[in-house]
């Protein structure tokens, strides 16, 4: 795989504008200082126009075109959108409302459709054929957002054929899955694997936990079965320069798909950012952002990550809200590059005309006219290029790591707890573990102090100072002894409310909370509360705040108390809400609720410095990220989140600007 030290680029459909434009199109895009170009990921009817009959003449038209004027082409396999030879076959999916998808949206395609897999393998074997070794094509994208809408969870026939295999698989005896589940619980034990239902979404109550979490992992293997076909026939036809992604989206959590399994064998894994979206009044936190760019750079090991889709203005599918500044918009673009991306590509060249995203607004529209989005873009091309090229392609080095648990992330999303846990996108997207992991990464960004992210299967906590570990729920033994040795040696481990109440069957444990981590923290927690949308009163230190989504009552048994419940309505004002417990060299901190934001970066300042790092807020907008570039020197990257000039690390940064300096 290629080198690329930092390179820009954009999203074209030459299927959808008439030839005769194509070669304005690419000659402009070269001109504005774009490198590369992805496309054909939703025209399945063009290279296909029937059954087992390839027609790659269009493309190969727009990638000769790319190639003159000096631009690479990023190929989609074009398997999210069904042709419409297919429309009458059983391929499309059932959501978990019942709800039966069909022709004429996207992503609407089930993973376990045989004759759609029987259509995908074909297809992509063909793309592998005619662009695999072609030295015009940088890299393949493996469909386009595969889980995105919904589409992680399916319960079709083909799934209901499908899943009593899984269960086979993974149990062996159908007596062995009752005894996991506590099926004797409200009568569901099962005689044959047959009998399990697949998890819908039922008019009252919900299923057992343990089967839905269960059908989310067979979803997950299904999704990830379909994208390791595709990856392993285009990896087999590929030069060795040619790399291999997927593009995922937000939110990156909540999704029954384990994305880091779904990326296995790719060269990275890629994002699509889209800060703002459809009707939201304002974009979302920048430190969001940070947390999900974190959260993709760690999915392959921490390499650089693209970002496949960079919004460019407005963008939506019925309706519009929040139109933000160019400058924020180019500003974006310089976060995902801070955070780890070597390669930002623009949604998209030009405005569609029509279809359902006729709302999304390119960096040019259908006049042609240079607009003030292109020209913004263009000039932080050149200076990014100029300044950042050289730190691009270099992995980031973090002394911190938020680690997540897939399955509690899982969980949580239909049994959430608290309703400051519930955060509904749609009817069947539930995305309010992605704000709780989110609101214990802010305060690192907040801090200028590096961050990864990373599953709790592929952390090493040897690498790092601090690990964060919010909602570790289902803890595993292994982890735990692994974490208790580390914090022996000296690491800082900063536990979450509700670490270790239950195991990895998703049983409440038997044993005082924090269940495993109780001798580690030092605490018990015999009684505790949802605060739902409220919040209660707390001091850390001298530091008034308040504390959100849950409250444990702590019983410290060796463990020091570091903030206090002070809510004179709560019957447990004066027990403690933070801990720590000095264990060896190391130190576990229990944080026992979701700090505010003032006594998150009140706690986060005392945990950093104890740690011996050098935590420094220069405000809630500025954001601060160390970089070393390809001779090992350390440079500071700090952005401007706000209309209004700022002063940060001795240096003026206009409204949405950014500046490269080194690092103290």
């Amino acid at each position: 795989m290629k080198a690329t030290g930092l390179e820009f680029g954009v999203d074209w459909y030459p299927e959808q504008w008439d030839e005769g434009r194509w070669r304005h199109d690419v000659e402009r895009m070269a001109g504005y200082g774009f490198t590369c170009v992805r496309l054909m990921e939703f025209a399945w009817t063009v290279v296909e126009p029937e059954p087992g009959r390839f027609d790659f003449s269009t493309f190969d038209r727009a990638i000769g075109l790319l190639a003159e004027a000096g631009l690479e082409a990023i190929v989609g396999t074009p398997t999210a959108t069904p042709p419409h030879w297919l429309s009458d076959r059983p391929v499309f999916r059932t959501s978990p409302t019942g709800a039966a998808h069909s022709y004429g949206t996207r992503r609407n395609l089930c993973y376990n459709a045989p004759e759609y897999r029987e259509a995908s393998r074909r297809v992509v074997a063909a793309i592998a054929e005619r662009y695999g070794g072609d030295g015009r094509v940088a890299g393949f994208q493996v469909d386009n957002e595969i889980g995105h809408e919904a589409s992680d969870r399916c319960v079709c026939a083909h799934c209901r054929r499908e899943w009593p295999r899984w269960l086979e698989r993974r149990y062996g005896d159908v007596g062995r899955l009752n005894d996991a589940w506590g099926a004797a619980f409200w009568n569901t034990s099962y005689a044959s694997f047959d009998q399990v239902p697949v998890a819908a979404i039922q008019p009252s109550t919900i299923q057992n936990p343990a089967l839905v979490l269960d059908y989310d992992r067979f979803c997950s293997d299904s999704a990830v079965a379909f994208a390791r076909e595709q990856t392993d026939a285009l990896r087999a036809a590929s030069s060795p320069g040619q790399w291999i992604t997927t593009n995922l989206f937000p939110p990156p959590l909540s999704n029954a798909i384990d994305m880091e399994a779904l990326t296995d064998g790719m060269d990275f894994a890629s994002w699509d950012n889209y800060p703002v979206w459809g009707d939201q009044d304002e974009p979302l936190p920048w430190q969001f952002n940070a947390t999900a760019q974190s959260y993709v750079r760690g999915l392959r090991g921490g390499v650089p990550f693209t970002v496949m889709e960079e919004m460019s203005g407005f963008q939506g599918h019925v309706c519009l809200g929040y139109l933000p500044p160019e400058r924020r918009v180019a500003l974006w673009a310089v976060q995902a590059v801070a955070r780890g991306a070597n390669r930002v590509v623009f949604f998209r060249w030009r405005t569609a005309p029509y279809g359902q995203e006729q709302l999304c607004y390119g960096l040019v529209d259908g006049d042609d006219e240079e607009t003030e989005r292109l020209r913004v873009v263009a000039e932080t091309i050149r200076r990014a290029k100029a300044e950042l090229s050289s730190l691009a392609s270099v992995p980031v080095e973090s002394p911190v790591c938020v680690a997540y648990s897939k399955d509690d992330a899982r969980v949580l999303r239909e049994q959430y707890l608290s309703k400051g846990l519930l955060m509904r996108v749609s009817p069947t997207v539930q995305a309010g573990y992605d704000k709780e992991a989110a609101s214990w990464y802010a305060p690192f960004a907040t801090l200028g102090v590096g961050a990864d992210i990373r599953s709790v299967g592929s952390l090493d906590p040897d690498a790092y100072r601090v690990v964060s570990l919010p909602l570790y729920q289902m803890a595993d033994p292994a982890v735990v002894d692994r974490l208790g040795r580390w914090v022996e040696a000296g690491g800082s481990l900063v536990l979450g409310y509700r670490a270790g109440a239950r195991d990895l069957l998703d049983r409440n444990v038997e044993a005082p909370l924090p269940g495993l981590f109780a001798e580690l923290a030092g605490v018990r927690v015999p009684r505790f509360e949802s605060l739902n949308e409220t919040s209660a009163a707390l001091r850390v230190g001298a530091v008034p705040g308040r504390g959100g989504v849950w409250a444990d009552v702590i019983e410290p048994d060796g463990a020091e108390t570091v903030a206090v419940w002070t809510d004179r309505g709560k019957f447990y004002r004066g027990s403690p809400a933070v801990t720590v417990n000095r264990v060896g060299e190391g130190r576990v901190w229990y944080v026992g609720t979701s700090p505010s934001p003032i006594a998150m970066l009140a706690l986060y300042r005392r945990i950093l410095k104890a740690a011996g790092l050098r935590p420094r807020f220069a405000g809630a907008d500025v954001e601060a990220v160390e970089r070393r570039d390809a001779d090992g020197k350390a440079w500071r990257l700090v952005l401007n989140h706000s209309p209004r000039r700022r002063r940060a690390y001795g240096a003026t940064l206009e409204p949405w600007g950014w500046v490269k300096l080194p690092a103290d």
